[in-house]
């Protein structure tokens, strides 16, 4: 119903045949409404399906996170209407994220300037408690090596994957990984470096937190540069960023896609500040690995949708 409804806009994304409305998994559910849209017409669309349906919406559980410019954001906050021409006010029970207030959804904590770092200092607590228990035991250095690919990995690879890690918090996470291994007071015998290599190299194989990062950027990277129908909304949104800061001297048509062409995005500095971390990130290890397409053989098919090359 919502999809069909006219008076709904939603987002229409550049290369995207199909608007960004509304997102589905389980029973979550994600409405991305734009200055057109009216929060009443989205009200009147439950009222039908819960009238039709006999279903119950769970307004307590309804959070709005607005989104635009910042003297926007709070207007919506002061009135608590999503378009100025709502007739009513949000309800009492929908809360409003304000800016630097983060929410969860799917696993991921997301909203306007927020900083994840208390969300991540929550896991490291719960690293360094798995760690505490299981040093009471007198593990050996495999027990131990066993225990950090549960515990440090376990708890940290889906945030990792959803939201990226902040470089500190990856120093933090290393470093009780080293105490947990060698104990707070001694200095390690054997570099992590070293128990880094696997075993027929004479290491440990022991779990590499910044590599194992940087491998999950380089899945970030793969589902960008995929450039069939199954390419990710996210990559199309990450596309229209990473052309805002392109050189003034690059034409519109040229812009497509960084990595089809021979200009490189600002990785540092003010005009980086544009781009998410998580982008940078994923853009840092693609230079790192100069990252490009290659293409042994191109079809004429192929050869016609490929963009004008920027020299």
């Amino acid at each position: 119903m919502l999809k069909a409804s006219p008076a709904l806009r939603g987002f229409s994304i550049p290369g995207l045949q199909k608007r960004i409305l509304v997102s589905l998994f389980a029973d979550d559910t994600a409405l991305y409404l734009s200055e057109h849209d009216r929060y009443d017409t989205v009200q009147d669309i439950l009222d039908r399906w819960c009238l039709a349906s006999g279903a119950k919406f769970n307004i307590n559980k309804t959070e709005i996170i607005p989104i635009g410019s910042e003297t926007h954001r709070q207007q919506v906050i002061a009135t608590r209407k999503i378009n100025a021409n709502d007739s009513t006010p949000l309800a009492e029970g929908i809360r409003i994220a304000k800016d630097r207030e983060s929410t969860r959804y799917l696993g991921a904590w997301i909203g306007n300037l927020v900083d994840n770092t208390g969300q991540w200092e929550i896991t490291l607590d719960k690293v360094k408690q798995d760690f505490d228990r299981w040093e009471m035991t007198h593990p050996t250095l495999e027990g131990k090596r066993l225990i950090v690919q549960m515990s440090a990995g376990g708890r940290t690879q889906f945030a990792t994957k959803v939201q990226g890690m902040p470089t500190h918090i990856e120093n933090a996470l290393q470093k009780l990984i080293r105490n947990f291994l060698w104990g707070e007071h001694r200095s390690p015998p054997i570099s992590l470096d070293h128990l880094y290599r696997p075993r027929c190299e004479g290491g440990l194989s022991l779990l590499d937190i910044k590599t194992r990062n940087e491998a999950i950027h380089i899945t970030w990277l793969r589902s960008y540069l995929d450039l069939t129908p199954q390419r990710p909304k996210w990559a199309f949104i990450t596309d229209i960023l990473i052309n805002l800061v392109t050189p003034n001297t690059v034409n519109d048509l040229a812009t497509l896609n960084t990595f089809l062409q021979t200009w490189s995005p600002p990785l540092t500095g003010k005009n980086s500040k544009v781009l998410s971390r998580d982008i940078l990130d994923m853009l840092k290890t693609a230079r790192k690995y100069n990252t490009s397409f290659a293409a042994l053989k191109l079809t004429r098919s192929l050869q016609l949708q490929m963009p004008a090359w920027y020299h």
